[in-house]
Formats: structure tokens, C-alpha cells, sequence
């Protein structure tokens, strides 16, 4: 959209959000280990976006959208809600980079980002779905932008050029 100023809205760390107005993207800024999920209805026209900060809520913990299990079935149960369909979804994933240096000797790798990027994915499965296109892993942050209009998704990693998903 060349010319055009799109009306940017930020998805914060666990925060799910929504758009359908020509204008409007959806961005997840300074993505690490977390994983952007984004999903567009072709038809019509509406987009959401799940900023994905942990794999699973374990008990006693307050559901929440930071979490996998919780975000992904969320996010695809309000868009249908709001008229989106399932199968014409097309589904996007980005981050799950590894933001931590390895670890010492004997201690475990806490692997954040591999292990959300398994968490968003098996979501996805339990629904029917999956993803139309990834830029996943890697030892960089991302920023990535959803344009609802057009459902391009664009991604700019850190310290590298712009990508379109």
C-alpha cells in the first residue's frame, strides 16, 4: 500500500486482537522466543493476531492468552464468532527464536521458543488447522505486521531486510 498509513495496532506480550476495517494491521513488535500467531479470513477481510509468550497454562495458574493452550483456540473461536471460517483461514507463524545464550554444563536448555513453536503448532492440530507459512527459530528478534486488507503478513528480523510471508 504504497501511500497509504495503515492504522497500527500493537499486540502486546499476551494479548490477543482483532481487526476488520480496510487500514488496520495488526503488529507484534520485538518478538524473542515468543510466537506470533496470525490468522486472515480471505473473504472476509478480517485478521487477529495472538502474541504467544509461554507454552501452557499449568493448574492453578490464571488462564491466559500469553499462553499457547489457551491464545490459539481462543483466537480461532472469536473469529468464527465474528463470521471468520475455519478452513479459509490462512494461518502465519513467526518467532520462537532462541533469545538465550546456551547453557552451562549439566543445566538444561530452557528453549522457550522451541518449545512455544511446538505448543502453537499442536494447537493448531487439535483444531484441523495449520499454518499456510512460518519464519520461525533462529537467534534473532522479529517484528512482524499483519496488513487486513490484503492479509500480507511482513516480517523484519533484526539486523536483516524485510520478508513477506
Amino acid at each position: 500500500m504504497v501511500g497509504t498509513t495503515l492504522n497500527s495496532l500493537v499486540v502486546g506480550l499476551g494479548e490477543l486482537k482483532y481487526a476488520d476495517q480496510p487500514g488496520e494491521e495488526l503488529t507484534c513488535l520485538g518478538l524473542g522466543s515468543c510466537v506470533a500467531v496470525s490468522a486472515w479470513d480471505r473473504i472476509n477481510k478480517q485478521g487477529a493476531m495472538a502474541h504467544v509468550v509461554l507454552p501452557e497454562c499449568n493448574p492453578g495458574r490464571e488462564p491466559s492468552p500469553k499462553f499457547a493452550d489457551i491464545a490459539v483456540p481462543e483466537l480461532i473461536e472469536n473469529l468464527k464468532k465474528m463470521g471468520a471460517v475455519p478452513s479459509r483461514l490462512e494461518i502465519k507463524l513467526v518467532g520462537g527464536a532462541h533469545m538465550t545464550p546456551a547453557s552451562a554444563p549439566g543445566i538444561p536448555a530452557m528453549r522457550i521458543g522451541d518449545r512455544n513453536i511446538e505448543a502453537v503448532k499442536a494447537q493448531l492440530k487439535k483444531l484441523g488447522l495449520r499454518a499456510k507459512a512460518e519464519n520461525l527459530g533462529g537467534n534473532n528478534g522479529r517484528t512482524v505486521r499483519l496488513d487486513v486488507e490484503s492479509g500480507r503478513v511482513t516480517v523484519v528480523i533484526a539486523g536483516t531486510e524485510l520478508t513477506n510471508l
